[in-house]
């Protein structure tokens, strides 16, 4: 499955929709009631733009997400091997 920020038309299983959930749960653990129903599109909206807004930039930094990776053998037996990543595509 890949990653998805959502898009207002196509939200499920998405970054967006996460974001919606955080908000709902965080608004019920400081205000102590649900999150009003009032403004949802607008949130939803809000919450859309911030993902794919991520998505993008994560995108055009790409390359300097992830420098280095480490291979551990499993069972804790060998060495570990440390290698460089020199190129890094997400495909979002």
């Amino acid at each position: 499955m890949a990653l998805k920020a959502g898009r207002v038309s196509d939200f499920g299983n998405s970054l967006a929709a996460a974001m919606e959930l955080a908000m709902q749960e965080e608004w019920q653990a400081v205000k102590g009631v649900a999150l009003p129903g009032q403004g949802s599109e607008d949130r939803r909206l809000l919450f859309v733009a911030f993902a794919r807004g991520l998505f993008v930039y994560l995108k055009a930094h790409e390359d300097e997400l992830i420098t280095r990776l480490t291979l551990h053998e499993e069972g804790g037996l060998g060495s570990d091997e440390t290698r460089l990543v020199v190129q890094l595509e997400l495909n979002l």
